[in-house]
């Protein structure tokens, strides 16, 4: 079915590598960053592992995005642009690496060491499964074993309490560890969230963008927000919030289907588009020195 982007890599107006970015700007992406980062963290995706991430992509949109008419990008301007090393410009230029490949070049601890105890045969029972492990080794295999193999840089304990709180390991009454089945078996539909998770988010970032930066006309972007709310009045806001939403999906989802049909084998039909909804909600912290303008009342932003 087509559907339209809004082209985030394309800019709608120049940007000045000799200014400094708007305070008001660097504000509002530490807070949208904040869940990202929690999400990563969640995941086991490190901080090295994000920066090659991330390093890859700003090469790749400076240069898809940002050439100057009639001349071809140089590493030098991609620098210039990003803050990039040359030299790394010039290594993901000539074997781009793709996301994945990137985030394997670096991947957390976490998933080292449960790596590690999955497959090496000192840890492994005789039937070639992950065998229980002490904590401390005593003449053994044990935990401790397991990560001082890896890093030295972290204490076993403290990477032990995260496994513990993440479900991926367990321990007995007898004290020795075992890992846990969802250590190693894929959970059911991760693929699909994983895969709606990016493309929603890209395609709300891409229309916010492309809003901050005046571009016309602009792309529907609204939201409300109360607080000082009971549960019980969230509740009923989430039941209307899924009412009202599926039947507008429904609606443009009826809509879109007949205009596709009559989009068939033209010339330019080459575009998609995107609706998206969202809700959050959360219990807040009492702060009586909080000052919010928009507090107990609705509030609509584009």
């Amino acid at each position: 079915m087509p559907i339209r982007s809004p082209e985030p890599d394309r800019p709608t107006v120049a940007g000045s590598t000799g200014a400094a970015p708007p305070p008001a700007l660097l504000t509002a992406v530490r807070r949208l960053l904040v869940p990202l980062v929690r999400t990563l963290i969640g995941f086991g995706i490190s901080w090295p592992m994000l920066a090659n991430l991330l390093k890859s992509v700003y090469v790749e949109v400076a240069e898809r995005g940002f050439a100057l008419p009639g001349k071809p990008m140089t590493d030098s301007r991609i620098t210039l642009l990003t803050g990039v090393h040359r030299k790394d410009v010039s290594q993901i230029r000539s074997a781009p690496p793709v996301a994945e490949q990137a985030a394997a070049a670096a991947p957390s601890l976490g998933a080292q060491v449960l790596s590690r105890w999955l497959t090496e045969a000192a840890f492994l029972d005789a039937d070639g499964r992950p065998r229980p492990l002490p904590r401390v080794s005593d003449g053994e295999p044990g935990f401790e074993t397991l990560v001082t193999g890896i890093s030295k840089d972290i204490r076993p304990r403290a990477l032990l309490d995260e496994l513990l709180h993440a479900g991926l390991v367990t321990e007995r009454p007898d004290g020795l560890l075992d890992l846990a089945e969802a250590a190693h078996v894929p959970r059911g539909d991760l693929d699909k969230l994983a895969y709606y998770y990016g493309r929603n988010l890209a395609d709300h970032l891409a229309a916010s963008g492309h809003n901050l930066a005046g571009g016309a006309p602009p792309f529907l972007e609204r939201a409300l927000a109360y607080d000082r709310l009971s549960p019980d009045s969230i509740a009923v806001l989430r039941r209307e919030a899924d009412r009202l939403g599926m039947a507008m999906l429904v609606e443009l989802n009826r809509l879109a289907a007949d205009l596709a049909d009559g989009d068939a084998g033209r010339d330019d039909a080459g575009h998609r588009f995107t609706a998206g909804l969202y809700l959050y909600d959360e219990e807040e912290a009492a702060d009586p020195a909080r000052h919010d303008p928009g507090s107990g009342e609705g509030a609509a932003a584009s």
